[in-house]
């Protein structure tokens, strides 16, 4: 496998900005992941295949818990704007 040479800066390649080893951005909240997921669901309900319908909303799911376990890990998070280019 050969190495691509002469990419640029991370951000470049759309990875997030660091400062002290931490993302530049702030964390997405429990209202971001759950907005994610009802983006989901909308994409699942118009799906005709079955099989792609029943992977969205498992996604969907997984992006409900994790609003969930935002909400009780870090309680602080709420309101906080989604990462920079996201979904608003």
């Amino acid at each position: 496998m050969e190495q691509q040479g002469g990419g640029g800066c991370c951000t470049c390649r759309g990875n997030p900005r660091f400062k002290n080893g931490m993302p530049d951005e702030p964390a997405p909240s429990a209202d971001y992941y759950r907005q994610v997921a009802g983006q989901i669901r909308a994409f699942a309900y118009a799906a005709r295949v079955p099989e792609v319908r029943r992977d969205l909303l498992d996604l969907a799911e997984r992006f409900d818990r994790m609003a969930l376990y935002v909400e009780q890990r870090y309680p602080e998070r709420r309101g906080v704007l989604p990462p920079h280019g996201e979904v608003k």
